[in-house]
């Protein structure tokens, strides 16, 4: 299901309401899956990587309802990654308590802000590209098939003569679904980079 990302500002008013019976839903459905790549790029395992992600969201919550966010010093990403390195670093001595040798990679990584900075940005762009695709199937009026001819262009790095000879469309058919898919997903991913505050 499509789940349309709040602002900021709208979703950190919800955070602090007690009657926003769905802030649960749009904190999970906007970072989740942020936090899960976060986690696995540090070397988490796939278990793990979603231990981390659920303590992290909830951490989020409690901290930020009890009054430990504060707007004017930074963003909301930089306050999330910051408490998702507390996770890890949590999980890391909990796995050293067990005697486990997992998370090396994400030692050498959690030190360093302005990587743990780029590979948030990076999975946000991963996120925003994956929820742009879908608004796009689920919200425009574009047909299926030219979505496809796009993807296969985009993302597959078909050849257009390829790609029509596959959908038995026409070259001319394939240039039009290519920029006229490119151009709503433009749209879709400026206003979605916007909510993510990923400028």
């Amino acid at each position: 299901m499509l789940v349309i990302p709040r602002t900021t500002t709208a979703l950190l008013d919800d955070m602090l309401n007690p009657q926003a019976q769905d802030v649960w839903v749009a904190l999970d459905a906007r970072f989740r899956p942020i936090l899960r790549g976060f986690s696995l790029k540090l070397g988490l395992d796939e278990t793990d990587a979603e231990d981390v992600t659920q303590e992290t969201l909830s951490r989020v919550i409690k901290h930020y309802r009890e009054g430990k966010y504060d707007r004017s010093r930074g963003r909301l990403s930089s306050w999330i990654i910051a408490i998702a390195r507390n996770c890890i670093r949590d999980w890391q001595t909990a796995a050293s308590n067990r005697r486990e040798r997992r998370g090396d990679s994400a030692m050498i990584h959690l030190s360093d802000d302005e990587a743990l900075t780029g590979i948030w940005e990076e999975e946000c762009r991963r996120v925003i590209l994956e929820h742009a695709m879908c608004e796009l199937r689920e919200r425009s009026r574009v047909e299926e098939k030219t979505i496809r001819a796009f993807e296969m262009i985009a993302f597959e790095e078909r050849t257009v003569v390829d790609v029509a000879a596959e959908l038995s469309l026409s070259i001319d058919s394939v240039y039009a679904a290519k920029n006229r898919c490119l151009a709503q997903l433009r749209e879709i991913m400026s206003r979605l980079t916007d909510a993510y505050e990923l400028t």
